[in-house]
């Protein structure tokens, strides 16, 4: 019993983690949003405090705002995705600590989920976020590698594996 009082305690860790994790992702995206809005009346001309109108018009002409609004919205994706996923850890990791133990199958289910979408979403977050910065005619700056994503979505889905397995024998154990 020692060890599963440990697994909880590092369930409760985890799942405090991925509450603040996701809070933060969706604030990140709310910013984003304001930055979008904010880049959006600036291309249309109106005034943003503490510009000075020549800076404004100057980026305007060149299509430097446009090219902003593009990065943002690409960011926003991104962002949305990650506070996507903090909320599906988050509600994981809270189901497991109502259930008292991490090996059911209703928790083995949500983990394989989760490695899913682990996999999928940042995947479709890229192409959105590719097909957003081509539309604004945005140059993406880093490196569109989603290897990371693929690996802890493998690693998820072998870990319900491990669960389920669990959550079987103990089944088993009970009879």
């Amino acid at each position: 019993m020692k060890t599963l009082e440990s697994i909880q305690k590092t369930y409760k860790v985890f799942e405090t983690l991925a509450k603040i994790a996701m809070i933060l992702s969706f604030i990140w995206a709310g910013t984003i949003l304001i930055g979008v809005l904010g880049g959006i009346v600036w291309q249309s001309g109106g005034n943003i405090v503490g510009v000075p109108v020549e800076y404004a018009l100057k980026l305007t002409q060149t299509g430097a705002v446009l090219q902003m609004i593009g990065v943002l919205l690409g960011d926003f994706v991104s962002a949305l995705t990650e506070g996507l996923l903090f909320l599906f850890a988050h509600r994981y990791f809270k189901q497991e600590l109502a259930d008292g133990t991490p090996f059911t199958i209703a928790g083995a289910e949500q983990v394989k989920s989760l490695g899913i979408k682990t996999i999928v979403m940042p995947l479709v977050a890229i192409i959105i976020s590719a097909v957003i910065y081509e539309c604004f005619g945005v140059t993406h700056p880093g490196n569109w590698d989603n290897g990371t994503a693929v690996v802890l979505g493998i690693a998820l889905i072998l870990f319900s594996l491990i669960l389920r397995h669990g959550a079987e024998l103990r089944e088993a154990n009970r009879k």
